[in-house]
């Protein structure tokens, strides 16, 4: 039974949601399918060595599997010249906490998180849940992480408020722009993808998108609902599977779209953002069939990268083969959101594309 589970798991993520709905759960179950052959390993070593070697086969075969979740890379010497570097920040900002609900607990949130991604050495940052406002000191980012620290920026704008505030997605980067543009889905959504094409010092060309697919639309406390009792479970359970549904199908679409606009693209490619998916979902497949993944090259550890009880792993950084990774790392000792920041270093090691 585990055998199955864990195959049809694996399958499942080559599988399109919006063919197939039921596929997107069955691989979203694949992490557990994963551990409990890990245990069943274990448990025949020490009582029947024989039957160990079922579970050390699947092992070695979903080894790759495995390593989406936990790493052990350790990092390796940087020589090259500090110019040639590509450092990358990416981050879901959730509106720089605008709201009062969002820093009640901390007045000066707002600000401490606006300065410290102003403040970043990054040469290029992703943001995702952009809000700008130029009417306020503490909001006016455009200015302070842009013209203050001079950088360009790019804003994909999702919406404009009744004040002139905007809410969408960010590219900012220290490298002239040469292009930008969006990634256009085929159905409506706040939901976008944004790219800028920049000059490196190098005189090479790199393309980086920023991405914020479909949300996974559930909350933690509706999950504690859901498992506390046999009411929580019909009722809670039932709206978080929806939910879940629509994000499997609405992602499956998204996807195929970005990776038809990345294919297309004449110059190596920097992916970041918040992809609202989990390591075995078909999302994260598709786009690790055609990119390298900066954690799985890079990371250690899990590499959790949601800031509450979920261990989830959401927001990533993928590269094309011509970028060479010399450095990733999660920083979850900065709490000031829902999400920690993604950072990594990259060196651009061919020309003449």
């Amino acid at each position: 039974m585990s055998t199955g589970w864990l195959l049809l798991g694996v399958l499942c993520q080559y599988v399109p949601p919006h063919l197939f709905w039921p596929a997107g759960f069955i691989a979203m179950s694949l992490p557990g399918a994963l551990v409990l052959n890990a245990v069943l390993l274990l448990l025949w070593l020490w009582q029947r060595p024989l039957w160990a070697l079922l579970p050390l086969l699947l092992l070695v075969l979903t080894w790759s599997q495995h390593t989406r979740y936990f790493t052990l890379n350790t990092p390796d010497a940087q020589p090259e010249p500090e110019d040639q570097r590509i450092k990358v920040l990416s981050y879901n900002v959730r509106v720089f906490n605008v709201y009062g609900h969002l820093h009640a607990h901390d007045p000066g949130l707002p600000e401490k998180e606006m300065t410290w991604v102003a403040e970043h050495p990054a040469d290029i940052l992703c943001l995702q849940e952009f809000y700008h406002d130029k009417t306020d000191r503490t909001y006016n980012s455009r200015k302070r992480i842009g013209k203050e620290q001079g950088r360009e920026v790019y804003v994909g704008k999702a919406l404009v408020n009744h004040i002139g505030a905007e809410f969408g997605l960010a590219i900012f980067t220290r490298f002239p722009v040469l292009s930008k543009g969006t990634v256009t889905f085929d159905r409506p959504t706040k939901n976008q993808v944004i790219y800028v094409d920049v000059k490196l010092p190098s005189e090479d060309t790199l393309r980086v998108y920023n991405m914020h697919l479909e949300s996974m639309a559930i909350e933690e406390k509706d999950v504690a609902e859901a498992v506390q009792s046999e009411t929580g479970l019909k009722t809670k359970g039932r709206n978080i599977a929806r939910r879940l549904k629509g994000g499997f199908i609405a992602r499956s679409h998204q996807v195929q779209r970005l990776l038809e606009h990345i294919e297309a693209s004449p110059y190596p490619v920097l992916l970041c953002g918040d992809l609202n998916d989990i390591p075995s979902s078909y999302t994260y497949q598709q786009l690790r069939r055609q990119l390298n993944n900066s954690f799985e090259a890079g990371g250690s550890g899990f590499g959790f990268t949601y800031n509450g009880s979920l261990p989830l792993r959401i927001d990533n950084q993928f590269f094309s083969p011509e970028l060479e990774l010399l450095q990733f790392d999660v920083r979850q000792q900065i709490q000031f959101t829902d999400h920690f920041p993604v950072e990594a270093t990259y060196l651009l090691t061919r020309k003449d594309f």
